[in-house]
């Protein structure tokens, strides 16, 4: 079991097959926590003392209280574990927005959705509610085609979905730490820019195919709240855009500290390792996972 879930954790392989990746990552995972429960128990049965009795061998079994140790941490993740109702919004046949209201979200975090909780987790960046809204608790994420579950969603948008954990900081949480910023985003990567905009000076660069046609008025109008000279770019109408180019521009118009984009592995690695050569701190997904 060790060996497969070393070979299923290969880079290409875990690319290729993620969904398989997660499930034999899990389910390896608690056949060899179970083994060594048997493990344990079998020798602490085998080396007890003939003066003592086999109650009192395992309560003084160093081994026993770690091996609790670590099955509590493991569980305690899904003693959170909880199926929620959410407001399905239909932005496209492209894209959905998700409302929930269980939980409230900060700046930088994300969630992780699922429809079968022992199989497979889905992440995804939360927009928190305006302080200014009438809702006091809640946020929302955009899910976009991208792959058979995304497509379930939009197809049969749905009323209740499984959440586990509370909303974890992701690495759009660094851009708080920068007094100007320029954030990029392709695609559904709008979702963790507008849930993530710094009370700092920013410049928003978004490059998708139809972005009304797509993502709706609504999110449009966000774009623009959070930076009203925002650049959207519209792949479909101008083709590939240079984002190294842009980006460079956008960082000499408001002096940015640093830049954050949300895109592809190969648009991202592109990005950040040009921004990095000329000398700005530039940040991204790490892709690896």
């Amino acid at each position: 079991m060790l060996v497969g879930m070393v070979i299923s954790a290969c880079p290409t392989l875990r690319k290729l097959y993620h969904d398989s990746f997660e499930a034999v990552h899990r389910l390896f995972g608690w056949s060899v926590l179970i083994l060594v429960w048997v493990q344990v128990m079998l020798t602490v049965r085998d080396n007890k003392p003939s003066h003592q009795s086999l109650g009192q061998t395992v309560v003084c079994s160093s081994e026993l209280w770690l091996l609790i140790i670590i099955t509590t941490s493991i569980a305690t993740s899904w003693t959170l574990l909880k199926k929620v109702p959410v407001d399905s919004e239909i932005l496209s046949d492209h894209a959905l927005r998700l409302h929930f209201q269980y939980t409230s979200a900060i700046r930088g975090s994300f969630i992780r959705l699922s429809e079968r909780p022992l199989l497979e987790w889905h992440s995804f960046a939360t927009i928190p509610i305006a302080k200014n809204e009438d809702q006091k608790r809640g946020c929302s994420v955009i899910v976009s085609r991208a792959g058979d579950w995304t497509s379930r969603q939009i197809s049969k948008p749905p009323t209740r979905i499984w959440v586990r954990g509370i909303p974890t900081m992701g690495v759009m949480r660094v851009a708080s730490l920068f007094r100007s910023i320029v954030l990029i985003g392709t695609g559904s990567g709008i979702g963790p820019l507008l849930g993530h905009i710094p009370p700092s000076r920013i410049r928003l660069i978004w490059s998708t195919p139809n972005p009304l046609k797509s993502f709706g008025q609504s999110i449009m109008d966000s774009v623009y709240k959070a930076d009203p000279e925002a650049v959207i770019w519209n792949t479909r109408e101008n083709g590939r855009p240079n984002l190294v180019d842009i980006a460079s521009r956008a960082m000499q118009e408001i002096d940015a500290e640093a830049l954050v984009i949300i895109s592809n592995e190969t648009v991202t690695r592109l990005v950040v390792g040009a921004m990095e050569r000329k000398g700005v701190p530039a940040f991204g997904a790490i892709w690896d996972s």
